[in-house]
């Protein structure tokens, strides 16, 4: 059923894991390696502890399966994700596109499009990759900007029907075609002034169409 996934994160080369690091970041961080080059059905997990420079038997006192690790390695990604602290002054689009730009920085990188990349090619064989992705890693952006719909429209006594799909258009204006394209490799990631004029465009003709201009 199609080829194995043979995605490396982009512009690292393979090393040893640090030593120093703490274990089970020393086991994320091989995990992924492990993942990328050989996808997520073929590889075991004596692949991964050889990576991460530990026994099995220790691997296993730190995650129970794949599965977990899997959703440990998503979970760390999440993390990474962090957004702006609101300034004072900011209008309402400013908030808009601040936290749609940190989104975009986040998505766009290459070590997330490579993980991306490796859950679609390997959804016929691990289905469950697409539910654990929407999990540890869509929620959290997913509920920002709905938390920023819904709070501008209660500091500007908007309604504010259907948050969840307000946000999901917001952010398919923003940022959904740019990150299709590089998704697929049809064009390189947008150029930071082009990916900024994107999602102020978007945020006017968003705040426009809910009258909160």
């Amino acid at each position: 059923m199609g080829e194995p996934a043979t995605i490396r994160r982009a512009a690292k080369a393979p090393t040893k894991p640090a030593l120093a690091a703490p274990p089970l970041l020393r086991l994320i961080e091989a995990a992924e390696d492990i993942f990328l080059a050989k996808g997520y059905h073929s590889a075991t997990m004596a692949d991964v502890a050889k990576a991460a420079g530990m026994s099995k038997k220790t691997v296993y006192t730190l995650i129970t399966s794949k599965a977990e690790l899997f959703g440990v390695l998503l979970a760390h990604h999440q993390s990474l994700l962090n957004f702006p602290e609101t300034k004072p002054g900011w209008s309402v689009h400013d908030i808009l596109a601040e936290n749609l730009i940190f989104l975009a920085k986040f998505l766009l990188a290459p070590e997330q499009i490579s993980i991306l990349r490796l859950i679609m090619a390997e959804y016929t064989h691990s289905p469950d990759l697409g539910r654990l992705f929407h999990k540890k890693r869509v929620m959290k952006a997913k509920t920002r900007l709905e938390s920023c719909i819904k709070d501008i429209g209660t500091a500007r006594g908007v309604a504010m029907p259907d948050v969840a799909d307000m946000s999901a258009m917001l952010f398919g204006m923003a940022l959904g075609e740019f990150h299709i394209s590089v998704l697929v490799g049809y064009r390189p990631p947008p150029s930071k002034a082009a990916l900024e004029a994107r999602i102020h465009r978007a945020v006017d003709i968003f705040l426009a169409g809910v009258g909160c201009t």
